[in-house]
């Protein structure tokens, strides 16, 4: 990596904690031999990993701390009495240049004001945004979604950061430049939406970062018509917790209907190498590794479900960001052109 070589990784944040954390962090570490971790978390946990998976102690350090931020805690208790959580002292690594990037897989609203408050946005940039991965019908393919819940409402201004922004790391993440840019609406025409998305789209159609495709509706998401989807938070949110409510209650329906009857098993069972790859486009852990984008540091959120392999993506997806300096690139931009109100 050309920057700073250590990630900080709360280790205690999501549903699984150190079991799964800390063997995704070394499974991480093993496929590159300049990184470093900060492993943040109770030690007590954390060492007993490290020795049955045979870990290179030199390039890792243990920030020993008791107290864990959960996903039933209140946000903006971090700030008053969660200055010594794993996650807060993660986040701080980075404010501290001791550390490259964060990754957590704990509580989204936490995450995001530790990060406001210890790293502080880009200047030019009016709120950082929560950038998500999602799987697209082209084989393998992917594209971006943003914001996914940073923010409940958002100006036309924001969302327009949000698409120089977002332009900027999927360039970072998937080397697609232009990346082809699109304002998520209730309809393809040009005389649709609120206000906000018509001067939304007013601005991005005089920008020259990157390719505006114009709008785009719901039912064109996972097409890959676009590399890049903006919209508000509140929006956004509900958006891919609906998506993955569906893969989940279609794989389902799958199951249910292959145990009614005896022939339908022989049938998946002649089909299980296409089931197989069915499951691979569409599962979540495939696309883990949501980018707070916006801000003067790089934090990587894990879904909190996320498994050992979903985990190590997330951390893949911060060294990427690491090697490209993705916080330097956007406020360059911002700095050479601002946004224009």
């Amino acid at each position: 990596m050309t920057q700073n070589r250590r990630i900080a990784v709360d280790v205690m944040g999501g549903d699984f904690g150190p079991s799964i954390t800390v063997p995704a962090a070394l499974d991480v570490m093993s496929r590159h031999p300049r990184l470093e971790l900060v492993l943040a978390g109770d030690a007590s946990k954390i060492e007993p990993l490290l020795e049955a998976n045979k870990a290179d102690r030199q390039r890792i350090e243990v920030l020993h701390c008791k107290q864990t931020i959960s996903s039933d805690d209140k946000p903006e208790g971090i700030l008053r009495s969660g200055r010594g959580s794993s996650m807060f002292l993660a986040i701080e690594q980075v404010q501290k240049q001791l550390a490259g990037a964060c990754v957590s897989a704990g509580n989204t609203g936490a995450l995001l004001l530790a990060g406001r408050h210890l790293l502080k946005t880009i200047p030019g940039i009016e709120k950082p945004a929560i950038m998500a991965t999602i799987p697209v019908t082209r084989s393998g393919g992917y594209s971006y979604l943003l914001d996914v819940g940073a923010n409940l409402h958002n100006t036309h201004t924001e969302l327009f950061g949000f698409a120089r922004m977002g332009a900027l790391v999927a360039t970072s993440l998937s080397g697609r430049s232009p990346c082809r840019v699109a304002l998520l609406n209730n309809g393809e025409e040009s005389s649709k939406g609120t206000a906000v998305i018509q001067d939304a789209a007013r601005l991005l159609s005089a920008c020259q970062d990157f390719e505006y495709i114009g709008f785009i509706e719901g039912n064109q998401i996972f097409s890959g018509r676009a590399d890049v989807i903006v919209c508000d938070g509140f929006t956004g949110n509900i958006t891919i917790k609906v998506s993955a409510g569906a893969v989940t209650a279609m794989k389902r329906q799958i199951q249910r209907s292959i145990s009614k009857h005896w022939y339908y098993r022989i049938f998946s069972w002649i089909l299980s190498p296409l089931f197989s790859d069915l499951r691979k486009e569409v599962e979540p852990t495939r696309y883990n590794g949501a980018t707070l984008i916006g801000l003067q540091g790089i934090v990587v959120k894990s879904h909190g479900h996320a498994d050992r392999t979903g985990f190590s993506r997330a951390i893949e997806h911060a060294i990427k960001q690491i090697n490209d300096n993705v916080p330097a690139l956007i406020a360059s931009r911002m700095a050479a052109d601002p946004v224009s109100h």
